[in-house]
């Protein structure tokens, strides 16, 4: 009888950029989190601190290695691009009111599914990069329990949500910053099984 392999996945997107509070686009962007922002991830950064990973991964943009670092000061990290945003080509840095009059992006508002950005990343390309690493990151899984944080950003978190239809569309959640978003997986008949996600920390008001 084979053993049977689980591992709990835990993705969090990075802490607050300067263009997040400006809402510009951002993707392969390498913008730096605001240090006067840092105070979200306090309440993460207390929860992880409880619990024992097995492995570390991030993007590796600016603002996902300084939220692990700031999260986990003392792990090391193995970065990996294919961890990234989609990449918005032409539209990086620009915000919804610089974009709204350019008939190629109410286009792209309309099916971001079938239209892509100027120079930028198809969402087919997208989806493809990152199954890739979780195929990757699934066949190294030799012994069971174990435990795995990935800090990158939250279109990555929608696009696996998406493809494991544990979300029915990109909008059906808002991944918030400072909140990790835990996904048990099982090994099952060959394949890897997802059903269910849970927030770490479940969300309270601090005191």
């Amino acid at each position: 009888m084979g053993t049977f392999h689980s591992m709990d996945v835990y993705f969090v997107r990075h802490g607050i950029t300067r263009w997040n509070l400006e809402k510009r686009y951002m993707g392969h962007s390498d913008e730096p989190l605001l240090e006067q922002e840092l105070h979200t991830l306090n309440q993460l950064r207390r929860a992880l601190e409880s619990i024992d990973f097995d492995f570390y991964y991030c993007s590796d943009l600016k603002r996902c290695l300084e939220t692990f670092r700031y999260l986990l000061p003392n792990k090391l990290v193995c970065l990996d691009s294919r961890l990234r945003e989609i990449h918005f080509g032409e539209w990086e840095g620009l915000t919804y009111e610089d974009l709204k009059g350019d008939h190629i992006y109410q286009a792209w508002l309309a099916d971001f599914e079938k239209n892509v950005p100027p120079k930028g990343e198809t969402l087919q390309q997208f989806t493809s990069r990152i199954n890739t690493f979780l195929a990757e990151l699934q066949s190294r899984q030799t012994v069971s329990n174990t435990k795995t944080l990935i800090v990158t950003h939250g279109g990555v978190i929608r696009a696996i949500m998406k493809n494991l239809d544990l979300i029915s569309t990109f909008w059906d959640i808002q991944i918030n910053h400072g909140t990790a978003y835990c996904l048990p997986f099982y090994h099952q008949r060959g394949e890897w099984i997802c059903n269910s996600w849970s927030e770490v920390p479940i969300q309270e008001k601090e005191s």
